[in-house]
């Protein structure tokens, strides 16, 4: 067992095994590192800053309110899709000590780098719809997340993305000591 610290997500293996598309039985050890990555990329600029680390602070702590909680299940639906989106090159292909190999068993064929394509590009718009959806979704009850700036956060690339990039490392660690305006 090792002692090293996991950064804190919003959402725990449980919850990714009920709301993304791998099997129950996946190794989801496999993929863990690719939560906060996904959290970084694809939930935190459609949350804003501010409410995210609320729900963050929350989850660590276990002190959810009702209101975060629902909200909650609507952002597992996108972060689902985002984990296994981030994670799917690397799903189908492995990493080993012989270099970069096609996963492969002796009951199964590897599948083709169009098949691969045509998958990602299926998850892609799944994970561009959710994504919308929950936007669209915050926006209709902002009124009850007081820190969520529906004027703010976007999909696209805005300043809160600058702000994320810089309090944030590329695998949603959180630097210490950075203060943002």
């Amino acid at each position: 067992m090792s002692n090293v610290k996991r950064q804190p997500t919003l959402i725990n293996m449980e919850y990714l095994k009920a709301y993304s598309m791998f099997p129950k039985n996946y190794d989801m050890t496999e993929i863990e590192n690719f939560i906060p990555l996904a959290e970084q990329i694809h939930i935190m600029p459609i949350l804003g800053l501010s409410l995210y680390e609320e729900l963050l602070d929350q989850v660590v702590n276990n002190s959810l309110t009702e209101t975060n909680s629902t909200l909650l299940l609507e952002v597992y639906k996108v972060e689902g899709i985002a984990v296994l989106y981030e994670s799917l090159p690397f799903c189908w292909a492995h990493l080993s000590q012989v270099g970069l190999t096609k996963g492969f068993s002796d009951n199964s064929e590897s599948i083709e780098n169009k098949d691969i394509s045509y998958i990602n590009t299926h998850v892609k718009a799944q994970l561009d719809y959710t994504k919308k959806y929950l936007k669209n979704w915050l926006d209709e009850y902002s009124n009850n997340f007081p820190l969520y700036r529906k004027d703010e956060t976007n999909m696209c690339c805005n300043k809160l993305n600058d702000k994320l990039d810089m309090k944030y490392d590329i695998y949603g660690l959180k630097k210490d000591n950075i203060e943002i305006i």
